[in-house]
């Protein structure tokens, strides 16, 4: 069905459509809308088809790769020129563009968003100080640790999800259980990188920045003890995230595994782990010493955008047609953000890369445990500044108090307007 502004001189009379401006003094048709994002999804997985073959209104995608992406949008906001009618927000910094007032109200009229059924933090990463839903998003993106079966047999004496949790109830038991695995001749972990950083971002229990306030979370302290602790017991390969050593030792057929686990989210499985040929089917996926997330896309609609009941016909689709999402996550096996849907679909899934493991059923829990209360725009360069601290800290160029100094230095000097706690 082609979306028509219907426009009937004194009167504005409207026949099935809502209006999005004042009346026009003659009758026209959107023919295009235009999209910005960093992910090629909408293409690969079909939603620009599908959303074209349920309208007629073609699509202006681009697709800019993530490194460039805040590059790519941020002048076109800061002019007002040349804006697509959606752009898009990762997670890791989605909070700077909600609270930045670009994005229209989508729980006004004529939106009216219902996040009721969607887990909490997908719909707060959207919502801004107001209350007002500003992003949506079609996927949650709560996160496992993934481990080789093999591993576990030769090691443990068993590869069940329930039992091996147990190896990673806290850290104290991870870290005896990266000696025994040590002592065996492999390693817990691929390097000190997501897999380890994402739990203990994921569980604090404050943000970065409070009133002003440059605030490092006790999770944070734990963090740095941990990962050194991890780097000099030789509890880690030493490599690098998403190097090619890094993703060698992903792909290792079972009897030459050697790293036993990764951390990833839903996406991590879906585009990372599906993609290891020689491993397949030896992976699981159960808790680690606490829920996380990861990563996950929303969807804005410009604020001035001319276009924006079709635009609302691209989001509502992907985010708010519980048809539409039933059928799009049997067919890509994303795990989307709808309760409902999931609930529908989640005794039908099992995976041949972990072994016919139910990844869905125990994503779900996962997604309910899921706290994004302490993530702000403040959080994309304060986690850069981390990481670079977190390098020289493991190299010794710095120790413990000294590493801390310095991540509040430079905290401080990237926003001047901070003070430290």
């Amino acid at each position: 069905m082609n979306f028509k502004t219907i426009v009937i001189h004194l009167g504005c009379i409207v026949f099935g459509f809502f209006l999005f401006a004042a009346c026009t003094p003659a009758e026209e048709e959107v023919s295009s809308i235009s999209i910005i994002t960093f992910t090629s999804e909408f293409n690969d997985q079909g939603i620009v088809d599908d959303f074209i073959a349920r309208t007629g209104i073609e699509v202006d995608l681009q697709v800019i790769p993530i490194e460039n992406y805040e590059a790519k949008i941020r002048p076109l906001l800061a002019t007002g020129q040349e804006v697509p009618d959606i752009f898009v927000g990762e997670a890791a910094y989605v909070r700077q563009f909600v609270e930045a007032g670009h994005w229209d109200n989508l729980s006004a009229a004529p939106y009216n968003a219902d996040v009721s059924g969607m887990y909490d933090y997908a719909a707060e990463m959207g919502t801004n100080e107001d209350g007002e839903v500003v992003a949506l998003t079609w996927q949650t993106t709560p996160g496992g640790w993934f481990y080789r079966r093999s591993i576990a047999n030769e090691v443990f004496g068993t590869d069940d999800p329930d039992e091996v949790a147990a190896l990673f109830a806290d850290w104290d038991a991870v870290l005896a259980n990266a000696e025994i695995l040590k002592n065996a001749g492999y390693t817990m972990f691929a390097g000190i990188g997501e897999t380890i950083f994402r739990i203990f971002y994921s569980n604090r229990a404050a943000p970065w920045v409070e009133n002003d306030e440059f605030i490092i979370d006790d999770q944070i302290k734990e963090y740095f003890r941990a990962a050194k602790t991890i780097r000099d017991a030789g509890y880690d390969a030493k490599l690098s995230d998403w190097t090619g050593p890094f993703m060698e030792a992903m792909n290792t057929s079972p009897e030459d595994a050697d790293v036993f686990v990764y951390g990833w989210p839903t996406w991590g499985l879906q585009f990372v782990l599906a993609g290891q040929e020689n491993s397949s089917g030896d992976w699981a996926v159960t808790t680690g010493p606490g829920p996380f997330f990861w990563g996950g896309t929303w969807l804005g609609i410009y604020k001035d955008s001319e276009n924006k009941e079709a635009a609302w016909e691209f989001v509502r689709m992907l985010t708010q047609d519980e048809e539409y999402m039933n059928a799009y996550t049997r067919k890509s096996e994303d795990f989307l953000s709808n309760r409902n849907v999931m609930e529908s679909v989640i005794a039908d899934f099992s995976s041949e890369t972990l072994g016919g493991q139910n990844h869905f059923a125990y994503f779900a829990e996962q997604a309910e445990g899921i706290d994004g209360s302490t993530i702000q725009g403040y959080d994309y360069q304060i986690n850069q500044i981390l990481s670079q601290v977190m390098n020289e800290y493991l190299e010794g160029s710095l120790n413990y108090d000294e590493a801390l100094e310095s991540l509040t230095d430079q905290v401080l000097t990237a926003f001047p307007r901070l003070t430290a706690r």
